[in-house]
């Protein structure tokens, strides 16, 4: 990747670093204020299921019409421009909501702007760097992304617990709303005269190693989010910590994820993405298992750090791979060059994206429905949601496990 590229994939990095930084702050703040404002454990995992629910709806819309549109500020961002402002308003609406009635709408506002731009922001990448690149770009994205997952368990919680309960709402809300503009005013799609040809069709659904790979995505943020949604109460109620605690163990998992991203992006370069995908996902199994003997906070600790290398790991290699399936596809069952290939997958990102944001949002809405009830139907014995994630894990590697071997990024084209 030459420098100009790399400095491109930065800037659209931003936009994901604000992102997570909200996903984090959802799941670090969110339960909590609910339950301040009398909301049980059943009615948190329902109202966590609706960001799942939004990503169903939105993704494959959003996705699709990205893929279509023409305007002066490209395909893609005109998605940034609404979603990451309302997103920032529904946030601080969060914070002074008054009621359970108004708390709920801000969540539910809040997870309908976050996924608006979601399909759309993700099939930049692609857009941005070509194909040999996907794996590195993905690294450096990766970094990002969790730095801002790291500042909301870390930064945030900090400015909450020393300087104030609405400073640290305004710096989460400020830093979500710049650095999505950062993204949506600085970046650069592709001219669209040359990345809009034919009109894009849904035929990519009918790859067998796709479907698989979405059907194992589903399983995977299941049992990722199955964690995340009741990780503070797990914290407070088992463990006997308190919130900072919970933020400095997701703190700890973000550093452990950054810190092996940029290696992930590396080796999808070198080795078959398939054995990458399926060591991460059996090291998070493990993980998963262990969470079952953790009693004390320390072991936490320790705990998500292995969880942050395997989520890292996750993360960085599934992204290029859903685009490098369908390619892989193209040149195998429906015999394009590889050159071929890699230019009808460049008029479909959108559309490949929204679907996969649709199967991984099928996770996420399943996870904390199924997860509160699990809870619920065991004496609030939070360790439980340990269980369940090992299950739905294990499932996942075995569909990954069972895909076709595919070629290393670097000699793909």
């Amino acid at each position: 990747m030459n420098r100009e590229t790399r400095g491109r994939v930065w800037i659209l990095g931003m936009a994901g670093f604000g992102t997570n930084l909200g996903w984090g702050l959802n799941k670090i703040f969110t339960a909590v204020l609910l339950a301040a404002r009398g909301a049980g454990v059943p009615l948190i995992g329902w109202i966590f299921g609706i960001q799942g629910l939004f990503g169903i709806i939105l993704n494959p819309v959003t996705g699709f019409i990205s893929d279509r549109i023409t305007t002066r500020f490209g395909r893609r961002r005109p998605f940034l421009f609404i979603g990451f402002p309302g997103a920032t308003l529904a946030l601080v609406l969060l914070y002074v909501a008054s009621s359970l009635t108004v708390a709920l709408i801000a969540v539910i506002a809040f997870y309908f702007f976050q996924q608006l731009s979601q399909a759309p922001y993700l099939a930049m990448m692609p857009d941005t760097c070509d194909v040999q690149d996907y794996g590195e770009a993905a690294g450096i994205l990766n970094v990002l992304w969790m730095l801002g997952t790291l500042v909301s368990f870390l930064v945030v919680p900090l400015v909450w617990q020393f300087a104030g309960h609405l400073l640290a709402f305004l710096l989460g809300a400020g830093v979500l709303l710049a650095t999505g503009l950062i993204t949506a005013i600085r970046s650069r799609e592709k001219d669209a005269e040359t990345t809009r040809r034919s009109r894009p069709t849904m035929r990519f659904m009918t790859s067998p190693g796709f479907l698989q790979y979405l059907a194992a995505q589903a399983l995977w943020w299941l049992g990722f989010e199955g964690i995340g949604s009741f990780f503070t109460p797990y914290m407070i109620h088992v463990l006997h910590g308190s919130i900072l605690d919970a933020a400095l163990s997701m703190a700890i998992f973000s550093i452990a994820a950054v810190g092996v991203s940029r290696a992930f992006g590396r080796w999808y370069r070198r080795y078959d993405a398939r054995l990458l995908l399926g060591a991460t996902l059996g090291l998070f199994v493990a993980v998963a298992l262990w969470g079952l003997l953790v009693s004390t906070v320390l072991e936490a600790f320790v705990m998500l750090a292995g969880a942050g290398v395997a989520w890292g790991g996750i993360q960085v290699v599934s992204y290029p791979l859903a685009v490098d399936l369908l390619r892989d596809d193209f040149v195998h069952r429906r015999g394009m060059s590889v050159e071929e290939a890699a230019r009808a997958t460049e008029e479909i990102h959108g559309s490949v994206y929204g679907i996969v944001n649709v199967v991984q949002s099928i996770g996420l809405m399943a996870a904390g429905p199924l997860v509160g009830q699990v809870i619920a139907h065991t004496s609030h014995h939070y360790a439980s949601m340990f269980v369940v994630s090992a299950v739905s894990l294990i499932a996942a590697l075995a569909l990954i496990v069972r895909l076709r071997r595919m070629m290393p990024a670097a000699v793909a084209l």
